[in-house]
């Protein structure tokens, strides 16, 4: 592994030490983890989004179709890219997946919003194994 001579300016530990994990990830150089890593990012920040905003009462509940729309295709961009390029079998893909599977399923904007954390977790589980593949 290379050295990294990106300096977060995050303060946050766990913050910190993902965003590092992402600049490894990256100086790697390997198009097709830096995508995953990329689609991986959307689909977080859109959920991280979306929670408080539903959480703040901002959010039409009659908009939930459009909502689950917006966040089933960040997944599945995410999902596609991870199979055309032979990263789908890492660990925590089946995770997104399942978290996908039940987005459609979804009856309430508070159901999308409580799949945050799940998405979170298994993002991490996802970035680990990039990081080793």
């Amino acid at each position: 592994m290379r050295d990294i001579e990106y300096r977060t300016t995050v303060e946050d530990e766990h913050w910190r030490n993902e965003e590092l994990q992402w600049a490894r990830i990256l100086a790697e150089g390997n198009a097709a983890k830096g995508m995953v890593l990329l689609y991986l990012q959307k689909a977080c920040t859109a959920f991280h989004e979306f929670e408080p905003a539903f959480r703040a009462g901002a959010l039409d509940p009659g908009r939930l179709d459009f909502f689950r729309r917006r966040l089933t295709n960040r997944l599945g961009h995410l999902l596609t890219t991870m199979k055309n390029n032979r990263l789908d079998t890492l660990p925590g893909a089946s995770k997104v997946d399942e978290i996908l599977r039940a987005i459609e399923l979804t009856k309430s904007l508070g159901d999308l919003a409580a799949m945050t954390e799940r998405l979170h977790a298994a993002g991490h589980v996802l970035l680990d194994a990039l990081e080793r593949a």
